[in-house]
């Protein structure tokens, strides 16, 4: 019997997203704490890149995922659409952290340059030198490095797939990762590109990290066919999970007793199978606990946690610096992701929505039209105008 594939809101992919927000949450912490004078610890709870690549894997596998869902349903993807709804996911939650920093900064109770406040509105953070900030270091916004790469993830990949259609589209993004990932390995002994533009965090670009990403999507567009899918869901075990865990971790340990941290084409491609393997695959106890209320309720607010941990880990040096000291800067944190989730981002998301309905089942609090519409009963080239 062939496996039907999973539609509308997938609770896994929040707990997922809640550990790969609490990986990067213990990484500050440590790191920008009192607890940074000690070496060791601070190795250990480097957590906070297998976070980040954690949000690349699931980005690239659901939106995605989300894409082909509504082609196999209306035939067509709308680009309009889709870009309409990741702008009012994405924009006002990021450009009022931004508004709030600025305001911060002309106070004069933390330090944010215009080099850094624009590369960050503008999401070319992660290609901005450090020369080029001239006033700080530009650490209320260094997060938007990652943003930046999401972002220009979204502006591409929609587009490559309507263009070369499913099956073109897989060979494309798997033969781009393979090139990312040479590209990465010959830049990183060569430094061309930083010489081109000194200063530059080697991780932090587009063109090196877009891998992450693809092959999330190649993920999607090989468990789309009814077949592939089918003979995942039989014959990935439980071991093969874990054999693809522990061999992620075995990886990091290399890089952790090297004392360095780099990328490889092996890491971006066991995350997704990770993530996969518990949408997809046989129903475990991992899954079980991927879906505990806790875990979903974090990654509903990890965006927002994301933006904002970053106000209340880097330590100002100044009066605002009490907001800045554990436990009260994980209170701040949390206050004022829950804050932006309740009244920006979460609001912004149902108008999105409504300008753009999608096709999420599970979700019809952000959508009530969209579910009355299909309620009535209407034909769905009549629901994909609504998409155009």
């Amino acid at each position: 019997m062939v496996s039907a594939p999973k539609t509308g809101y997938l609770p896994t992919l929040d707990g997922w997203r809640a550990i790969a927000i609490v990986a990067v949450l213990l990484d500050h912490t440590v790191e920008y704490s009192g607890l940074r004078h000690y070496p060791k610890l601070v190795s250990l709870t480097h957590t906070g890149p297998n976070g980040v690549s954690l949000f690349f894997a699931i980005s690239g596998f659901l939106i995605c995922s989300r894409l082909l869902e509504e082609k196999r349903a209306f035939g067509q993807i709308s680009l309009r659409g889709f870009y309409i709804r990741r702008a009012c996911r994405i924009l006002p939650p990021a450009m009022f952290y931004l508004l709030v920093i600025g305001a911060l900064s002309l106070c004069g109770l933390i330090i944010v340059s215009p080099g850094d406040w624009w590369s960050s509105a503008l999401f070319f953070r992660n290609y901005l030198p450090e020369d080029w900030i001239s006033r700080g270091w530009g650490g209320y916004t260094v997060h938007y490095w990652s943003l930046a790469v999401e972002e220009h993830f979204y502006f591409l990949w929609p587009a490559v797939l309507v263009l070369l259609g499913k099956k073109r589209a897989r060979w494309f993004a798997l033969s781009l990762a393979f090139a990312v990932a040479a590209w990465r390995t010959w830049d990183f002994h060569r430094h061309w590109f930083d010489r081109l533009i000194p200063g530059l965090l080697f991780g932090s670009r587009t063109d090196v990290r877009m891998d992450a990403l693809l092959l999330g999507c190649v993920a999607a567009l090989m468990l789309d066919d009814d077949s592939v899918r089918a003979s995942f869901s039989q014959r990935f075990r439980p071991w093969m999970w874990w054999l693809c865990v522990g061999s992620y971790v075995t990886v990091q340990i290399v890089y952790l007793l090297q004392r360095s941290r780099s990328y490889s084409l092996f890491e971006s491609a066991l995350l997704p199978l990770v993530v996969a393997g518990t949408v997809y695959g046989p129903k475990t106890f991992i899954t079980t606990r991927l879906e505990f209320g806790v875990l979903k309720w974090m990654g509903r607010l990890s965006y927002s946690l994301y933006l904002w941990q970053q106000l209340f880990s880097v330590p100002a040096g100044s009066s605002f610096s009490i907001l800045q000291t554990p436990p009260v800067s994980t209170v701040m944190i949390f206050l004022c992701a829950w804050l932006s989730y309740r009244f920006i981002e979460r609001p912004f998301i149902r108008w999105g929505h409504r300008l753009a309905p999608p096709l999420t089942e599970g979700r019809d609090d952000l959508a009530p039209h969209r579910h009355e519409t299909l309620k009535a009963g209407n034909e769905p080239a009549a629901v994909a105008d609504k998409l155009s």
